[in-house]
C-alpha cells in the first residue's frame, strides 16, 4: 500500500459503480476536488461525484474496480484499505451502578408524581437519587458528607 496516501474504504461496489469513503478526510473540500479531478483523468472512469460533507466519492467506471484502484494508487491519489477510526475504541462501555440506580429512582419518583403522591414517596425517591448522583455532596470536602 502507498505509504502516506489517504486510505479509502469501499462502502459499496457493484459492476460499473463504486462508492469509496474517506473517514479521515471528512469535510476536506480541497482533497475531494483533487481526488475527483485525478480520478476523472484515469482511463475507464466515466463519472466521479465527490461529496466532502459525507466523506465519499462515487465512481462510475468501465473497468474492474481493482484496475481503477491500482491506477489511483499509481497516480498517488489514494490507497484502498481499512481506515483507522480516531473515535472508535474496542473498550466496552461501562455503566456506573449508582447512576443507573439514581435514574431508576428518578423514574419511580416521576411515576409517583403522576399518581399525585408527592410526599413522602416522590420527594424521598428524588432525595435518594440526588444523593446517589452526588448532587448534595460538598465539592470542597471531596467526601460523601451531606450539605
Amino acid at each position: 500500500m502507498g505509504a502516506g496516501l489517504p486510505i479509502a474504504e469501499i462502502a459499496h461496489a457493484m459492476p460499473g459503480r463504486a462508492r469509496l469513503r474517506f473517514p479521515d478526510r471528512l469535510g476536506d473540500s480541497d482533497f475531494f476536488a483533487s481526488v475527483s479531478s485525478g480520478l476523472s483523468a484515469l482511463p475507464g472512469v466515466y463519472k466521479v461525484a465527490a461529496r466532502p460533507f459525507t466523506g465519499s466519492v462515487l465512481i462510475e467506471h468501465g473497468d474492474a474496480l481493482e484496475k481503477v484502484s491500482e491506477a489511483a494508487l499509481e497516480a498517488g491519489l489514494f490507497a484502498i484499505g481499512k481506515a483507522r477510526s480516531a473515535t472508535k475504541t474496542d473498550k466496552p462501555v461501562e455503566f456506573d451502578p449508582k447512576a443507573l440506580v439514581a435514574l431508576a429512582l428518578v423514574g419511580l419518583a416521576l411515576w409517583q408524581v403522576t399518581r399525585e403522591k408527592f410526599f413522602p414517596p416522590a420527594f424521598t425517591l428524588l432525595w435518594y437519587a440526588g444523593h446517589l448522583a452526588g448532587v448534595w455532596r460538598s465539592p470542597e470536602s471531596g467526601d460523601d458528607a451531606m450539605i
